[in-house]
């Protein structure tokens, strides 16, 4: 196979940009105090619990792919430097 080239700035700026991303989704959501009478505050309590296991899933999704892309990025650098010092050695 012939012209295959990684873009390895592109990479690293994919993990960057994923690694960004899970942390704006770390909000706090818990209320400020009273959300009004009778079963309104339980109800808001499980909602703001379920968005927050959401919030935490997608962070540690996000999170998982900006260490596959960085794990990626390191593993192609490997390569071509394994490459390259194999060239070093001259003919076999």
């Amino acid at each position: 196979m012939t012209g295959f080239e990684t873009d390895l700035p592109a990479i690293a700026a994919v993990a960057r940009t994923l690694r960004s991303s899970a942390d704006v989704l770390d909000v706090d959501l818990t209320t400020s105090g009273e959300v009004g009478p009778g079963r309104l505050g339980p109800a808001v309590s499980a909602l703001l619990a379920g968005a927050e296991a959401d919030l935490t899933r997608a962070r540690a999704a996000l999170t998982a792919l900006a260490d596959s892309a960085a794990e990626a990025g390191a593993t192609y650098t490997d390569a071509d430097a394994d490459a390259a010092s194999r060239f070093d050695h001259g003919s076999w």
